[in-house]
């Protein structure tokens, strides 16, 4: 009997809507012209969108909606940025949410966009599955932070058709605390997004872990840069714990860091594809005295830290753990 082959940290349902959407960043665009072409090319959805997904500033700096009006002006347009928390949007689509001010760059504003869109029922898991089974995957863990029952419900939806023949985790809210999932899906930790630019105090996150804790599930923080990592630490070293918590991503760690991770007993679920794609970049963009503490996985598995594997999809290439 072959061994489970397990991606654990993705997004089923961002993966999905990913797959029809204009790739806008790199590798597969990587300059104005080209991201002009994948815009154009691109079919509006049934709303009479166009829906773009991971850009980066390498492309063409900064986009706003002037921007986005001199690429492709004659339908709304939104673009997200790799990092998942920023859309990016022409005129147009701003024009169709009802709001014609500002620059079009909205920021960590998923839920108000989708209550401007309207409710649509969930995309498709049939070609997500379909291409996990192709790589080898038979167990994920989807890390999407706002998960509740409402998300758990679609995602048993999906199973229940056919479409996600693999085993799943479902990471998320202290709502899913209380669900009573069906076979083949079981509750994962409670998952904390932190954000540098809008960290929650240290009380507010220590109280989620301690919250979790009661219910008898882990903790897992999203942590991409060092601040945030900083932040994780201190909330985990004031709230204790548990076998099984987790810190996503720790793209970046300083020696020190390393030291009190391996102490409190964490694991650290990384994305080493992700990493291989954008280490250069980051390379270029770091602060010096950060530079050397980049990509910090075989320092923790020098520490004796338990390292999980996701690929961090859409945000980062789907490929086989």
């Amino acid at each position: 009997m072959s061994a489970e082959r397990h991606d654990h940290h993705l997004h089923l349902f961002a993966l999905a809507a990913a797959f029809g959407s204009a790739a806008c960043g790199p590798p597969a665009v990587r300059d104005r012209a080209e991201l002009g072409r994948a815009l154009a090319q691109r079919a509006s959805d049934r709303r009479g969108w166009v829906r773009g997904v991971g850009y980066h500033e390498s492309v063409a700096g900064e986009l706003d909606r002037d921007a986005l009006d001199a690429l492709r002006g004659d339908v709304p347009v939104r673009v997200q940025h790799r990092s998942g928390q920023l859309w990016m949007l022409n005129s147009a689509a701003l024009e169709a949410l009802g709001t014609s001010g500002g620059d079009g760059r909205l920021y960590r504003a998923d839920a108000w966009l989708r209550e401007r869109l309207g409710a649509e029922p969930p995309p498709s898991l049939a070609e997500v599955g379909a291409r996990l089974a192709r790589i080898g995957v038979t167990a994920v863990t989807d890390a999407t932070h706002t998960n509740g029952p409402t998300e758990l419900a679609a995602l048993a939806a999906a199973r229940a058709k056919g479409e996600l023949a693999q085993r799943l985790v479902v990471m998320g809210t202290l709502e899913l605390s209380e669900c009573n999932p069906p076979p083949g899906i079981e509750i994962g930790p409670l998952k904390l997004h932190l954000s540098e630019a809008v960290l929650p105090t240290l009380e507010e996150a220590c109280a989620a872990i301690r919250a979790a804790h009661r219910r008898g599930r882990n903790a897992a923080i999203h942590c991409a840069t060092h601040a945030e990592l900083a932040f994780a630490l201190a909330a985990y070293e004031a709230a204790g714990v548990a076998e099984g918590d987790r810190l996503e991503h720790v793209h970046v760690a300083s020696p020190n860091c390393v030291e009190r991770i391996a102490a409190l007993g964490l694991t650290v679920c990384a994305s080493p594809t992700l990493v291989r794609e954008r280490l250069a970049g980051w390379r270029r963009e770091a602060e010096p005295a950060e530079a050397a503490w980049l990509a910090p996985h075989d320092a923790l598995a020098r520490a004796g830290v338990p390292l999980l594997e996701g690929s961090d999809a859409p945000f980062g290439p789907l490929a086989p753990p």
